[in-house]
């Protein structure tokens, strides 16, 4: 059976563990530093899932397989270095799902020489309010670059209940999502609120202020997106269930560090390097900063 190590077993790492292992023909491990016990998905038909995947909880007991997916936070990618040294060897490929546009950058040079790197532009809306329960909003979908590695995943998951879409412009999928998480989760996070804090309309103003930033970035990195793209984030995210939210809400509620520096930060970065103005995304990354030391 083909193995497949999960590194990162939170809400997104969750789903797709537990989509991966229901197949019935790939070998699932969970690589954690504690027990984690039976995965609970509960999808948006009310049906629930309950699945039980092996555990590795030591790196030094982890061995090499052919397929690793990373989805650890991206501020948390340093700390899986131990894990993806023992994972990874020749041919093994290492799909990201974490948000932003610098897979590549932040996980290549933890790898092997000849392990490769599969980015993946990830569209599953989940919460984890308690570890190993999840809580799906959506039917989980991932984008990833066409080619040989995105075939082959693409047919890893079939079965899975998770949709793989292929792209031949992976830059401009990238870009659209964190174009829109530039506005969801920086103010979800900020003000502590679901996606109903788009109906204000000074609220909306910022969003659209901050995708706007992020779209004219992406087009100078090379992106074709639509002009329109902020009104169109805006109105998606009004369109989104009342009860959904944003992975760096989870994040605050919960106390923990978030993923500020890989979505808005990248924005600014990037902004930075080609000579243009991100002052909105600036300061959000600021107090978004701010709020993460303090773990409040």
């Amino acid at each position: 059976m083909t193995r497949v190590a999960m590194v990162g077993v939170g809400a997104v790492g969750g789903v797709v563990a537990a989509g991966l292992a229901s197949t019935g023909r790939l070998e699932v491990t969970a690589c954690v530093r504690s027990p984690l016990g039976a995965l609970q998905i509960d999808r948006p038909d009310g049906t629930v899932e309950k699945v039980s995947i092996p555990e590795v909880l030591d790196p030094a007991q982890a061995s090499a397989v052919e397929w690793v997916v990373l989805a650890t936070k991206a501020h948390q990618t340093a700390g899986a270095k131990p894990w993806l040294e023992r994972l990874c060897a020749a041919g093994t490929r290492v799909v990201v799902l974490q948000n932003g546009v610098e897979h590549r950058e932040r996980v290549a040079p933890l790898l092997g020489a000849a392990a490769r790197v599969l980015p993946a532009v990830v569209e599953i809306s989940a919460e984890s309010p308690r570890r190993g329960c999840i809580r799906l909003f959506n039917r989980p979908r991932v984008v990833v670059p066409k080619g040989d590695d995105g075939v082959e995943f693409a047919a890893l998951c079939q079965g899975s209940g998770i949709t793989v879409a292929l792209t031949d412009d992976f830059v401009s999928a990238a870009w659209e999502k964190l174009c829109m998480n530039a506005a969801n989760g920086a103010i979800t996070a900020l003000t502590m609120n679901r996606m109903p804090v788009f109906d204000n309309p000074r609220v909306a103003q910022l969003g659209r202020a901050l995708v706007e930033e992020a779209r004219r970035v992406a087009t100078a990195s090379g992106a074709n997106l639509p002009d329109d793209l902020a009104d169109q984030v805006i109105a998606r995210l009004r369109a989104m269930p009342a009860e959904s939210g944003s992975s760096m809400l989870w994040d605050r509620l919960a106390g923990r560090p978030l993923e500020y520096d890989a979505r808005n930060g990248a924005v600014v970065r990037a902004g930075a390097r080609l000579g243009i103005p991100t002052p909105h995304n600036e300061t959000v990354t600021a107090l978004l900063e701010a709020v993460s030391a303090s773990g409040t």
